[in-house]
Formats: structure tokens, C-alpha cells, sequence
């Protein structure tokens, strides 16, 4: 797939906007399953279908916006830093490259980070459902050497499960984060909180259904001209390849 891109890409019959329908399901596959194992046995209830069908709405959307800009990163080394031209075979060298990047490094991250926050979602409802049982929630860090500076404030912090607290700082709070939140009858804690998460996962996957936030990830930033529309998930069922 990736050697009919480079060569499309080359003579020009591809362009990043086009959103290499392949590459786009594959992603999507690869972080449908991410979020099914993240989510649990519920993913298949039917009484939970129209919070599965938000986190694969979103994953398709992220999906496409990643195509999108790995095309026009890989587009981009058409043209070497002396405005000529790369042999095919120097541009296949590159696009290989952002290809590893894309779909190995950076999909590894986001594989991790779709089975955590589809958690998260499940978890967040059971808090909903509960919490006139245990009204609180408390965060927790793993508490050791490898806790990130900006997430050791937030270490057992308990507030009520309808705080706006939750609203930025329910966790996953980045790539790779371990904290998790626990319910609790304990009563809520009172200290300032002084510290910023990473700004594309300062809000509640639990409220919003987005594994990847549309609206700070980067991968959604394209241009308005290149008018590209990804109609709802379900929609784009059928033209699956």
C-alpha cells in the first residue's frame, strides 16, 4: 500500500487531500479494536451503542485527519531543499520514513491512548450511575519515579464526581499516563491545584466520547481549503474498502 502511494504521490495522481481510503480504514481498524479492548465486554451491549458510536465517530475523524497529514507531510519531500525535484527512489527513502513515523511509532502512542480513554468513557459512566452511593472521586498517580511534574499535584485530590475539576483533569491527561480515579466516600479535598496538563487532553473523554480531541489535536488542523468533509462514521460504513 505504501509503495502505490509513493508512486501515486510522485507522478501526482495523489494528492493529500484525497485521503488514501486504505490508509484511512486501516488506522481507524487498528484504533476501533484499541478502543473495543479498552472499553470491555459492554462494547457489543446494545444498551451502550450510542456511546460506541461517538468514540468510532471520532476515531474515524482522527483517522482521517492523520491521513491527511502524514499525505502532505510525504507530499512535501516532492521538492528537495534546493527546489528540485527528488529522484523517485530519494523520495521513497523519505516517505518510508514518515510512513515508520505515522504508522509505527506515532499509531503505537495512539493504540495505547484509545484503549485508555475508551476505559476512561466506561468507567466515567459507572461514576454516573453511582455516585449517589460514593459521591466523590479521588485521583491517583502511580506515585513513583516516573510520575510526570505536572500530574504530582493532582495525587489524591478528591472532589465530587459533578466538579469542574473533572472536566480538565480527568485522566488520561497525555500520551502514555498512568493516573486513573477512584470513587470514594471521602470527603473532597480543598487545596489549590497549580499545574496544566497537555492542552489536547484538557477535557473529560468521559462527557465528550472523543478519544482525541477535535478540537486541540493538531492532526485537525487542515486548511479550510482543502475542503475536506468526513461525513459521520456510520455513513462511511459501506464504503469501507
Amino acid at each position: 500500500m505504501i509503495d502505490s502511494i509513493t508512486l501515486n504521490l510522485y507522478k501526482g495522481k495523489l494528492k493529500p487531500k484525497d485521503l488514501h481510503k486504505d490508509l484511512l480504514w486501516k488506522t481507524y481498524d487498528a484504533l476501533d479494536k484499541a478502543a473495543a479492548d479498552g472499553f470491555g465486554d459492554d462494547w457489543t451491549d446494545e444498551s451502550f451503542s450510542e456511546t460506541v458510536e461517538k468514540i468510532q465517530d471520532n476515531l474515524y475523524r482522527f483517522s482521517g485527519a492523520k491521513t491527511y497529514q502524514q499525505l502532505k507531510e510525504m507530499n512535501s519531500f516532492l521538492v528537495d531543499d534546493n527546489g528540485k525535484i527528488r529522484t523517485y527512489n530519494d523520495f521513497k527513502r523519505k516517505v518510508f520514513a514518515v510512513h515508520q513515523n505515522y504508522n509505527k511509532r506515532y499509531l503505537d502512542v495512539e493504540y495505547q491512548t484509545a484503549v485508555r480513554s475508551s476505559q476512561a468513557v466506561r468507567q466515567w459512566q459507572d461514576f454516573q450511575a453511582n455516585k449517589d452511593l460514593f459521591p466523590n472521586l479521588k485521583y491517583y498517580t502511580i506515585d513513583d519515579e516516573r510520575v510526570r511534574d505536572d500530574h504530582k499535584p493532582l495525587h489524591q485530590v478528591i472532589k465530587p464526581v459533578d466538579d469542574p475539576f473533572w472536566n480538565t483533569y480527568y485522566p488520561p491527561n497525555g500520551y502514555g499516563c498512568r493516573c486513573y480515579v477512584e470513587s470514594t466516600e471521602d470527603e473532597p479535598t480543598n487545596r489549590k491545584i497549580k499545574t496544566e496538563i497537555r492542552e489536547e487532553f484538557s477535557y473529560n473523554v468521559g462527557k465528550t466520547k472523543e478519544v482525541f480531541n477535535q478540537k486541540k489535536h493538531p492532526y485537525f488542523s487542515i486548511p479550510k481549503k482543502e475542503n475536506i468533509k468526513l461525513s459521520k462514521w456510520k455513513k462511511n460504513l459501506k464504503k469501507q474498502p
